[in-house]
Formats: structure tokens, C-alpha cells, sequence
């Protein structure tokens, strides 16, 4: 055996003093990342564009991640088209809300949207493809609390500030102008239920911080569009943009076209019509029947069952010009 090895002799004594080994009563711990904020973190999330930006070039505050999963929510990560990004929703009901929003027509929508605790640029400043115009900074969050008598909150251990999120900020292309609209999703499905007291804080803070940057505010829940209508605009969702198929955006028009005047078909036969008129597949053509019904340029009703074998019942166009009205205050082209 090795000389490390304590070894007792018939004495009951050990070999040699230098066999003596010195062994801690208790394991020493080993220190623990912290991993709460830390002002070193918030910076280099900041550098790391977190929170900022516009369209494809914008980067939630917050991401899914694997170690902050939601028990209580269904939780999506997707790529969305329309936005040419992924994009982070920490429920079913912001997702089927974003969908709602895309197939709308908004020029962006931002989700996790921070709600800086300082003052910071307007959330419109820097929208690509408009022209610039000088808006007052937006007031910081905890300027906002301390007026309505609100604990802002800090991270956990430290005298950082909170950053607040918006669930999501839409921006809509009207004629006037660009206009935002704020969402709050939250699990209520039932009027009288009661909901938690800071919860109630929280969205009271995000209403007054919408309210002084001229923008609308809705607390919706998951039940803001039925389930029938959030799974049709889902099927259509990956034709929305035919970035998988590029080539027959060019055919977009003629094949709408084709359809609008076969209203009187059912859906199918339509379709297969279309497709030997244009010379397309049958895949080709179910894509572009797709594509078509997300845009409206043929009109048809997402709130109702689409039955192919029947002909298209329209209202699509009626809603969406009616949903635009309500949360923006306009439509648009």
C-alpha cells in the first residue's frame, strides 16, 4: 500500500508521523456565480442590443432559454416571417396575439419590449424607411411609479432597477403617420377573476407609460381570437411571405386573380383550376392559395371553419379593416 495509506501497528499505533493526514471537518464550499442582475450583466446586455432596434433588427429584452422555462404559460419560440427574425413569446395567448397583429399588417412588432427605468429615445425614433421626426424622450419607468405612489421594484439583492417589458409594441403604417399600440397578455379567461395585487401594479404602470408616449394600450387574454381563428392563421402563417418559395410571388397576382373570379367553385377545384392555368403544381398552388388568404388579396374569413370542398365565404377584408380601426384608430392600404 501507498505511504499515504494510514496503516496501525500491533501498538495501535501508526506507522510514522508523516502517515498523519489532516483532513477538514467540514468540504470548504465552492463560491457560487451570482446569478441574479448585476450592473456588469445589464451593461452587456445593452452592448448586445437588447431591447433595441427596429424590424429584422431588433433583439428582445428578454429570450427563452432553457433554464427559464414558465410553469404556468406555453411558452413559443418561432420564426416568424412577416418580421424576418425569430421571435421569444412567454405564452400561448402573446402568440396567438403577434399572429392576430402580423396578419393586420403592422410594419413591426416588438416583443419584451423594454420599459427603461430612465429616459430614454421615443420608441418610434430611428423606424427605418420613415422620415425622422424630433420626439421628446419617453419618461423613465421609475419617474412614472414614484407620481402614482408605485414600489417600481429592483433586482433581486441590489439597488438596480427593475427593467420592465412589454409583452408586445405594435407599429402600424397609417396615412398620418406611424402609430404604436401596446399588449399586455395575461392567463385571465374569466372577468370576476380575481387577479394579484401586483399584477394589477404592473400593468397600471405599463398603462401610464403607454398613455404618455400617446399609444394604446390593451390587456387582452388568451381568448383575444378564437382558437379556430389563431390555428387558420397559423396554416397560413409560412406562406406569408413565400420566402420558401420566392419564385412564385411573381404569380401572386394572376393566381388571386384567377380565384376572385371562380368564387362560385368550391375552394378546390378553384385552386386546381388556377394551377392548370398558370401551369403550377398542385403543392405550388395550395401555397399561393395560402400566401393570398393571408394578405386578403383574395377575401376570406379566418374566424370560419375553411371547408375546401365548399366555396370561399369572404369577410376577411370586413374584419381586418374593423380590428385595424379598433386598436390603431385607422386602417390603411
Amino acid at each position: 500500500m501507498s505511504g499515504t495509506t494510514q496503516q496501525l501497528t500491533s501498538s495501535g499505533r501508526f506507522d510514522a508521523p508523516s502517515d498523519l493526514i489532516a483532513v477538514p471537518a467540514e468540504p470548504t464550499p465552492k463560491p457560487r456565480l451570482q446569478k441574479g442582475m448585476t450592473h456588469k450583466k445589464l451593461c452587456q446586455r445593452i452592448r448586445l442590443g437588447h431591447g433595441i432596434g427596429h424590424g429584422s433588427g431588433y433583439l428582445p429584452w428578454l429570450i427563452l432559454r432553457r433554464n427559464n422555462p414558465s410553469p404556468y404559460s406555453n411558452q413559443v419560440a418561432t420564426s416568424m416571417p412577416p418580421l424576418r427574425r425569430g421571435a421569444y413569446y412567454y405564452s400561448r395567448g402573446e402568440y396567438h396575439t403577434a399572429l392576430l397583429l402580423l396578419w393586420l399588417g403592422v410594419r413591426d412588432l416588438r416583443e419584451q419590449f423594454p420599459l427603461w427605468p430612465i429616459a430614454h429615445p421615443h420608441p418610434l425614433d430611428g423606424t427605418p424607411g420613415t422620415t425622422p421626426i424630433q420626439r421628446p424622450w419617453s419618461r423613465g419607468l421609475l419617474d412614472i411609479a414614484r407620481e402614482a405612489g408605485i414600489d417600481h421594484g429592483y433586482e433581486i439583492g441590489t439597488g438596480i432597477p427593475y427593467v420592465a417589458s412589454l409583452d408586445l409594441l405594435a407599429t402600424a403604417p397609417l396615412p398620418g403617420g406611424d402609430r404604436l399600440a401596446a399588449f399586455s397578455s395575461k392567463p385571465i379567461v374569466d372577468p370576476t377573476q380575481e387577479v394579484d395585487w401586483r399584477t394589477l401594479e404592473r400593468l397600471e404602470l405599463e398603462r401610464r407609460y403607454t398613455a404618455a408616449i400617446d399609444c394604446p394600450y390593451f390587456v387582452s387574454s388568451s381568448a383575444l381570437i378564437p382558437k379556430l381563428m389563431a390555428g387558420q392563421l397559423e396554416v397560413w402563417l409560412d406562406a406569408s411571405t413565400l420566402y420558401c418559395a420566392p419564385h412564385l410571388i411573381t404569380w401572386a397576382g394572376e393566381f388571386a386573380h384567377y380565384l376572385n373570379a371562380s368564387l362560385d367553385l368550391p375552394i378546390n377545384e378553384a385552386v386546381l383550376h388556377a394551377a392548370r392555368t398558370l401551369r403550377l403544381t398542385t403543392a405550388e398552388a395550395w401555397l399561393l392559395f395560402q400566401h393570398c388568404a393571408w394578405t386578403q388579396s383574395i377575401d376570406i374569413d379566418p374566424s370560419r371553419r375553411i371547408l375546401t370542398s365548399y366555396p370561399i365565404r369572404p369577410g376577411g377584408r370586413v374584419m381586418r379593416d374593423d380590428l385595424r380601426r379598433h386598436f390603431f384608430g385607422d386602417t390603411w392600404p
